[in-house]
């Protein structure tokens, strides 16, 4: 069942209009639902990305190949991870990126953002280009086209899965639920590198 039932009349616009790109945002959502926006708005699915044995020279190589000068978010699992990230991009790329200082962000000063997954940053922004999830996750709004990319690797679930389990008891409901939703996105992940 999608989140709001009248959303499903917007599917009419890719099918009307199949060259505009269409975005669906919203803060939480569970997979089946997220599946369930997809296909009712016909929006193509996000594109996933096997990590090479160099996930920083990976990304680095995407950002300069494929999003040249573009406005972006790379989000991570911790605020450690931001960190090496973002020192990687700016020390060994030559591309401008900050951890989460959204003022600088917004106003151009830098290309790239780093930000834990649960900061949520980016939805105002208009010209962001790509999101980038460089772990397993738990952008533009001005009608120009973006892209969603997730790299991914098999360990990711396992980081995801010891996170959850320090910060709730493991007998919880909450812990459940969450680890079944990462159990999903671990699924789609480990299905759709097998595909690439």
């Amino acid at each position: 069942m999608i989140f709001r039932p009248y959303y499903r009349r917007l599917g009419c616009l890719k099918q009307n209009f199949p060259y505009i790109p269409v975005m669906a945002l919203t803060a939480t959502v569970t997979q089946p639902v997220r599946e369930d926006i997809l296909k009712a708005l016909r929006i193509p699915h996000a594109l996933v990305i096997s990590k090479t044995k160099e996930p920083l020279k990976q990304l680095g190589e995407l950002l300069k190949n494929r999003f040249a000068n573009l406005c972006g978010i790379v989000y991570c699992l911790s605020k450690s991870e931001c960190v090496d990230v973002a020192n990687y991009l700016n020390d060994k790329c030559g591309i401008k990126t900050v951890v989460a200082v959204q003022k600088k962000w917004h106003a151009g000063e830098v290309q790239v953002v780093c930000a834990i997954i649960a900061f949520g940053m980016g939805i105002d922004k208009p010209d962001v280009r790509f999101v980038i999830h460089n772990t397993m996750s738990q952008a533009g709004r001005d009608n120009l086209p973006a892209v969603r990319i997730a790299l991914y690797a098999k360990k990711d679930f396992s980081r995801v899965a010891c996170m959850l389990r320090s910060g709730q008891g493991c007998k919880t409901k909450i812990f459940r639920s969450a680890l079944a939703q990462a159990r999903k996105i671990s699924d789609i992940g480990n299905s759709r590198c097998q595909l690439s």
